[in-house]
């Protein structure tokens, strides 16, 4: 178990391969480097607690099995298949605001010392976000964050130009003290404000074409997270479809196509504004989904094999379930329907904007994600990451989930998840093994070794909490309330196989 921290500058870490975008904000843009004169438009598309599987299609050739028998993403699959689909794109954290905050400012949780949902407000939010990088390339850019934003500044800070503020799940009728409403799903004519968000997003897109300036637009819907809040016209709809053994819940299929049709309603003003030739659409969610519906714990309905199959657990864990994610891009010069098996991360996003539009080499420490334009234009199968590997940072009590502190590498076709409290490590060929089911760390302790220490010599290097310092749910819960008694209930039902 780590005990003492330092900043960067080990051995283990190739500082040189950093990106390091305060030095880029004076980069020059050149015509000879590839990238075009005009700079190019970006949506980014940030689903809300949608898991691997959700879709209607699979995020994996090589497993059409795995996508969901009873939901229906017809806008989401062809926005995948205009494009390049990750399928192995994974969310920065297990839990929602984690993400948020790695993707703005392209480090991991455990870099960001923000691992937990909810808690303290450790970050240094003197960092440069997204709308800063693009400005600086270019700026002319206009900038917009519509629908959840779950940080805890301003998005003015960042220069974001148009914004809702600093909205949360309650924006949109979060209500956790009313577990029954929350889960059973009941109508409304605005569900999860999908209607007012898109529409402010497709406003954004038109003013900013007829004022012919660049924009970045970051689209993040309130949906899939509970309350579970759908159209009177999408519950019906859903109510016609056969039901599936693995996905079975009509309120929530109902939620899921009211999103989808607005991902539709995007492309549809995408297309007619012609769009195709400078813009760029990605799509992720900011963490896997939920492993069980909470009525369905009530009716004795096993976690296993759970709504992400085949992928183990979700929301809250960082086995697959929890952080592999849809991660798809679309736009120009990107092969339709094509596909990527190198693993990928949400904090990849901010460096990949960065080169697309047209940054070139910089130097430094700052970045920790990696752009993806090799991989999205196929020159390349790989990326080259100063830290050879992925990590995933949990250090916190909770009563939800594992509820043990855990972290986890993603190293090649290797996933070594470590609990560092109990010393108790679990091995997996994710290549071979998606679901997790065949601990090899018994027969493969070298393997261990090598990953737990990579692990370890990560999480010193960038200053990561240790789970006696963070925040946990155990300790600052009220034991008397619904949530608490829920969670104790939920978790200790369901323990890790």
């Amino acid at each position: 178990m780590y005990s003492s921290f330092k900043k960067f500058g080990s051995p283990h870490l190739n500082e040189g391969r950093f990106f390091h975008f305060l030095t880029a904000l004076a980069v020059t843009l050149f015509v000879e480097s590839g990238f075009a004169e005009e700079s190019p438009n970006f949506i980014l598309i940030l689903l809300d607690d949608f898991g691997w599987s959700t879709m209607s299609q699979s995020m994996d050739k090589n497993r059409p099995e795995a996508k969901s028998d009873y939901y229906r993403t017809p806008n989401i699959d062809n926005l995948v298949n205009r494009g390049m689909r990750f399928s192995n794109g994974y969310a920065s954290s297990p839990v929602c605001s984690p993400t948020r905050y790695s993707i703005q400012f392209g480090k991991s949780p455990a870099s960001l010392r923000r691992t937990r949902g909810l808690g303290k407000n450790e970050v240094d939010h003197n960092q440069t976000a997204i709308p800063q990088v693009l400005k600086a390339i270019d700026p002319k850019y206009r900038t917009a964050h519509i629908g959840k934003w779950h940080i805890e500044a301003d998005p003015s800070r960042y220069k974001y130009d148009i914004h809702d503020g600093e909205t949360g799940n309650k924006t949109a009728g979060f209500d956790n003290n009313d577990r029954s409403r929350q889960w059973s799903g009941y109508a409304e004519d605005d569900p999860k404000r999908v209607n007012t968000i898109t529409s402010k997003a497709i406003k954004f897109i038109r003013d900013s074409v007829e004022r012919e300036q660049p924009f970045f637009l970051q689209l993040s819907h309130y949906a899939v997270h509970s309350n579970i809040v759908y159209s009177e016209s999408s519950y019906n709809e859903v109510g016609t479809w056969t039901k599936g053994q693995l996905h079975s819940n009509q309120a929530y299929a109902a939620m899921v196509r009211d999103m989808d049709l607005s991902i539709g309603n995007l492309l549809d003003v995408y297309d007619d504004l012609d769009l195709r030739s400078n813009t760029y659409i990605i799509l992720v969610s900011d963490n896997g989904g939920m492993p069980v519906l909470p009525q369905q714990v009530n009716r004795g309905i096993p976690y296993k094999p759970g709504l992400n199959s085949p992928l183990l657990r979700g929301k809250w864990d960082l086995m697959e379930g929890g952080i592999r994610i849809p991660f798809a891009v679309y736009g120009p010069n990107i092969p339709p329907s094509s596909q990527s098996d190198e693993p990928v991360v949400t904090h990849d996003i901010l460096p990949t904007l960065a080169d697309l539009a047209g940054s070139v080499e910089q130097i430094g420490q700052d970045i920790e994600g990696v752009s993806l334009v090799p991989l999205l234009r196929q020159t390349d199968s790989k990326v080259d990451r100063a830290f050879d590997s992925l990590v995933f940072h949990y250090p916190h009590y909770n009563l939800v989930g594992m509820s043990e502190p855990h972290s986890a590498i993603r190293f090649g076709d290797y996933k070594l998840v470590n609990f560092p409290v109990s010393d108790r490590q679990l091995l997996f060929n994710i290549s071979k093994d998606i679901g997790e089911s065949d601990d090899l760390s018994s027969e493969r302790a070298d393997l261990v070794s090598l990953m737990k220490n990579k692990m370890e010599t990560y999480l010193l290097e960038v200053g990561a909490e240790r789970p006696e310092e963070a925040y946990n749910w155990e300790t600052t819960g009220k034991s008397g309330d619904v949530r608490t008694k829920f969670f104790r209930r939920y978790s200790a039902d369901f323990e890790q196989k």
